[in-house]
């Protein structure tokens, strides 16, 4: 059945968040002479931590940003300074979308509505948006729901704005613990935008499986042209 609204996580589904993190790491690292360093290993190591501290409770995204890359580089033994974590907290609503996915999501948006949920302030998700050039139907996030997926509020409040249930909803994202795990947990169908052959990381399986937004747009406009 095709779905009367299609919800997104954008960093890591539509703005290449690894690529981006893990540049800036590295330029930040260059800075001190250090050329060698495992960015993907800090990258990772950073979004554990960062998955634990918007747990706690709800703190600006740009407060997240600045003081958990402080704690995996403190951790990792690497030099910074609070000017590298103000520049990092600042730079994310310039990074880039994937290729494909400025033309998927245009394509998405002939057939039903698209919304993000965003683990984000609305200041980096505006600036965002503006740089991908698209008129999603809805924008959520935590800094309105008062708090961070993997938290259902957002999911709700989504469902709210669009005025659509569970079973009229598909969400998508890549990141399995804050966006298929609730949305299962809700009764949401979801879809793992898995680009990178990742492993499951829980026992919790998503309804369909896709390597890309483009492979999405075109399992959706088979869902409008069957029905």
């Amino acid at each position: 059945m095709l779905p009367k609204a299609i919800t997104f996580d954008c960093y890591g589904t539509i703005i290449d968040w690894d690529r981006a993190v893990q540049h800036y790491f590295e330029n930040v690292l260059a800075q001190y002479d250090i050329n060698n360093a495992d960015v993907v290993a800090l990258q990772k190591h950073w979004e554990n931590i960062q998955f634990t501290y918007i747990q706690d409770h709800y703190r600006p995204y740009k407060e997240v940003l600045k003081h958990t890359m402080a704690m995996a580089f403190r951790e990792y033994g690497y030099p910074f300074s609070t000017d590298d974590c103000i520049a990092f907290s600042e730079s994310m609503g310039n990074w880039a979308p994937f290729p494909e996915a400025k033309e998927a999501l245009l394509e998405l948006k002939k057939f039903t509505k698209i919304a993000l949920i965003t683990n984000t302030d609305d200041a980096i998700i505006d600036k965002t948006v503006k740089h991908l050039g698209i008129d999603f139907d809805e924008i959520i996030t935590a800094e309105q729901a008062g708090v961070y997926k993997a938290n259902h509020r957002g999911f709700e409040m989504a469902m709210e704005r669009l005025g659509v249930d569970c079973s009229e909803l598909l969400h998508v994202g890549f990141g399995f613990k804050y966006d298929v795990v609730p949305a299962n947990e809700l009764g949401i169908k979801s879809c793992w935008v898995n680009r990178y052959g990742e492993v499951r990381p829980a026992n919790v399986k998503e309804t369909f499986l896709v390597g890309d937004i483009a492979t999405l747009a075109l399992l959706v406009k088979g869902m409008a042209y069957s029905t």
